[in-house]
């Protein structure tokens, strides 16, 4: 009964507040929204591989090592050491699995270009506890040239129609598909449509005439052409079972090394050891070569909670601001209740319960707002987030706890601060702030404007990033060229194909390429003999055309281009970087040796300047670019075009067309595929915009809030001025100087954090720009000149008040 009480008078005073009650919904609704979203988005991101049972216990061996002097560390690990793994009383599972290549999938007259083709061993359905939705797991990959898809792709290539049974054909090989699987869930750090047998491997490069291969890669320690994953029994420590791993490695890799090592006459040292990365800490914690999908960094979840907890208070600030900023009225309502008998429990009680229903209309409108808004935030941010806080147990509770968390944070302040004062000074108008509760709110609002202020630039550090990136010189010209995937598609008629492209109007020059800037190169190691001492250097190679150069503008440092004319079929192009690591002091015709291989030495024609081929993340490393030998296969064919030019893209798809035996036209253009390696951190920048811009809100807000307050308890001595002959400037500057110093001191605090902040942020990166100073300044005046406006209208109205007669 009494409940229902405080209700319905708590409803009558939130419609008398009018404005204000309105001004409060509005500003807890709002940093509720922001609230839930950072929860989606916090939950998603520390989600990441933890929907595999047993999560805890699944780890990826990893390789580190020394080559000379060259640094090994990679997600990648060589097959033969799952063979050595499973003997390990420690391990429960092993699967290996290695990424396909694009390539087309044909089935009938379905083509499609696809990336997501794996090879795994039987065992990929116990490990990674996928559902089978149809087939049966225990036997779907055991036998050669049997295949697994996605729900996803069963839709793609057959609709309704059942796809057991049927065949996809990919490099001329026939699979039989003999299961449907969910997909994988978007928190993963890796993904397939395809999943084929490991043992599929051994015809695949029969076909390609590798038989020598064949019988080897599967015992070769020094080829990392795999991924390795294993299950711990319950129980098994980490240390204990690494250490067995690498000490049987050792039996089996330091002979074949010291084979090698001895055949190429070599003294440079060579390690390789292995090392377990925990499944669910991949996304966060591993920035390897060879990753299978980009990562994120630990300190956006860090920021992100960081906004989280701050939205949370700062909108419970803002309601005991703006509800104590009636004082006159709130004080005279609550003395009066006293007078009739109302004690001081039930007093606390009625402004805990107006807070909850202030609490209640928050959280409804902004769970409706979010409901809405996030099919455009998920497009807006490249996100995949889901809202279904109602659809357990857990969350509907954790609602209710947020909101209760609100409400009573919210409430408490206005509850005891009025609650405890006396009931006939309360009617008369004799109550006093003391300076320690001025002193408390202008903290408040310090922290709202540091907190804005750290995003606002941060923010601003992230975007200044990434332009430089879009604006800094790579060492190449990545503009008006268009990638064609998969184009090996013409390669036994590449030069037939490039002639009749070269006669569309507007196009300059046709090369062909086996990786572009970003791709993971293929690492080759070398061996130079220079004064009697050898050099053992692992150096990213590339497989490249004539065209290449031309495409690219690649800058040359000494020398020539390749040149297959003029017979370079056996020579090199190395970049500065490695020809410093190589200790050439004269390169040109110099041989370096394939590692491994006395009969293959390649000559230096030529030195090219160095340029970002991998991204900014890492600093330029050693490069050989070699040409395409015949039987090669390549990747990509680069299509340069005129400046201001529109090619006519119908024109390449229909030549395309004539030589590619119907493959699909798959193209974008290079400065698109650039984009993609900073898509992340481009998501996270849109991120933290909308935070500062929310922060913002919420600062000004909390600057509104506080001047309501000041004007409403200083209006007797405002009335008095105004009687006194005093200017309205002279007051509106009395109460700017109550607050303004607390935004500024905001401000400034928040400068030392937010510069620690951005430089942590750019350790990521092996070339970064610092904002500069400049940005600190320009927000930390665009933050106390928004203060000010904000106050303007209620300063301006507040120096009119007149004593009541």
């Amino acid at each position: 009964m009494m409940l229902n009480h405080h209700i319905k008078v708590a409803i009558r005073g939130i419609r008398r507040q009018g404005a204000y009650a309105l001004l409060n919904i509005l500003g807890l609704s709002v940093g509720l929204v922001l609230g839930l979203f950072v929860i989606l988005l916090v939950r998603h991101e520390i989600s990441y591989d933890t929907s595999f049972t047993d999560s805890q216990r699944i780890y990826r061996l990893a390789t580190e090592g020394v080559l000379g002097n060259n640094i090994i560390k990679t997600a990648t690990s060589p097959l033969p050491l799952g063979a050595v793994v499973e003997k390990i009383d420690e391990v429960e599972q092993v699967v290996r699995f290695i990424p396909g290549a694009i390539n087309v999938v044909q089935y009938n007259d379905k083509r499609f270009n696809e990336d997501g083709f794996m090879f795994a061993d039987p065992d990929f359905f116990k490990l990674f506890d996928v559902e089978i939705l149809s087939g049966n797991a225990d036997t779907a990959l055991k036998l050669p040239r049997h295949v697994v898809i996605t729900k996803s792709i069963a839709r793609k290539y057959f609709q309704n129609e059942n796809p057991i049974g049927q065949f996809v054909e990919r490099e001329a090989i026939r699979y039989e598909i003999v299961g449907v699987c969910d997909d994988l869930p978007a928190a993963s750090h890796f993904s397939f449509g395809f999943i084929a047998s490991i043992s599929t491997i051994d015809e695949i490069l029969l076909k390609k005439g590798d038989s020598t291969y064949v019988k080897n890669w599967k015992e070769d320690w020094l080829y990392l052409n795999c991924y390795t994953y294993l299950k711990l029994q319950k129980g098994a420590e980490t240390d204990v079972f690494i250490k067995e791993v690498n000490q049987e490695k050792d039996k089996l890799l330091v002979p074949q090394v010291e084979k090698i090592m001895q055949s190429e006459q070599s003294s440079d040292s060579f390690e390789l050891a292995f090392f377990p990365q925990n499944i669910r800490d991949i996304h966060f914690e591993s920035h390897l070569d060879s990753e299978l999908s980009s990562n994120s960094k630990p300190i956006y979840i860090q920021l992100f909670i960081f906004v989280a907890i701050f939205v949370l208070l700062t909108t419970c600030i803002n309601f005991m601001n703006l509800t104590t900023a009636k004082l006159k009225m709130k004080y005279r309502e609550v003395g009066y209740r006293q007078l009739v008998g109302a004690s001081r429990g039930q007093l606390i009680m009625q402004f805990l319960v107006e807070a909850l229903i202030y609490g209640l209309g928050a959280t409804f409108i902004s769970m409706v707002l979010l409901e809405i808004l996030l099919p455009f935030l998920n497009g807006f941010f490249d996100l995949n987030l889901k809202f279904n806080f109602f659809r357990g147990w857990v969350d509907f509770f954790g609602i209710l706890l947020v909101l209760l968390f609100v409400g009573l944070l919210a409430g408490s302040f206005p509850a005891f601060f009025f609650s405890g004062r006396k009931p006939e000074k309360l009617i008369s108008g004799e109550y006093n702030i003391s300076k320690s509760g001025f002193f408390v709110r202008g903290l408040l609002v310090t922290s709202q404007f540091a907190v804005a202020m750290f995003l606002v630039v941060v923010a601003s550090a992230m975007w200044w990033q990434i332009n430089f990136i879009r604006q800094n010189d790579p060492g190449f010209d990545s503009d008006n060229i268009i990638v064609i995937e998969r184009g090996h598609a013409v390669r036994n008629d590449i030069n037939a194909f490039k002639t009749d492209v070269l006669n569309v109007e507007g196009v300059r020059y046709v090369g062909a390429s086996r990786s572009l800037p970003g791709d993971d190169y293929f690492p080759g190691t070398f061996k130079l003999s220079n004064g009697g001492e050898d050099h053992v250097l692992m150096l990213s190679v590339n497989y490249v055309d004539d065209d290449y150069f031309n495409v690219m503008g690649i800058r040359l440092k000494a020398g020539r281009f390749l040149n297959s004319e003029l017979g370079d079929s056996l020579g090199v192009n190395l970049n500065v970087a490695a020809v410093k690591e190589l200790k050439m002091t004269k390169p040109l015709d110099e041989k370096i040796e394939i590692f491994g291989n006395d009969e293959w030495a390649l000559s230096t024609v030529g030195v090219v300047q160095d340029y970002n081929y991998e991204s900014y993340f890492t600093p330029v490393k050693p490069l050989a670019l070699i040409l395409l030998p015949e039987k090669k296969g390549f990747d990509y064919v680069l299509i340069k075009y005129e400046e201001g030019d529109r090619v006519d893209i119908q024109a390449i798809n229909d030549i395309w067309n004539q030589y590619s035996e119907g493959a699909p036209f798959v193209y974008s253009t290079l400065n698109e595929r650039i984009d993609k390696l900073y898509e992340e951190d481009e998501r996270i920048a849109k991120i933290m915009s909308v935070f500062a811009i929310l922060s913002l809100f919420i600062a000004i807000l909390g600057v509104i809030a506080l001047v309501a307050f000041i004007i409403e308890y200083k209006s007797n001595s405002i009335a008095v001025k105004n009687v006194m002959g005093a200017s309205r400037q002279s007051i509106m500057g009395q109460v700017f100087s109550m607050f303004g110093v607390y935004v500024i001191v905001g401000v400034l605090v928040a400068s030392l954090p937010a510069y620690w902040a951005i430089q942590a942020w750019g350790q990521s990166y092996a070339y970064f720009d610092f904002v500069g100073v400049s940005t600190f300044v320009l927000w930390a005046l665009t933050l106390i000149g928004l203060s000010f406006v904000a106050t303007f209208v209620q300063t301006f109205r507040g120096a009119s008040i007149r004593p009541v007669s």
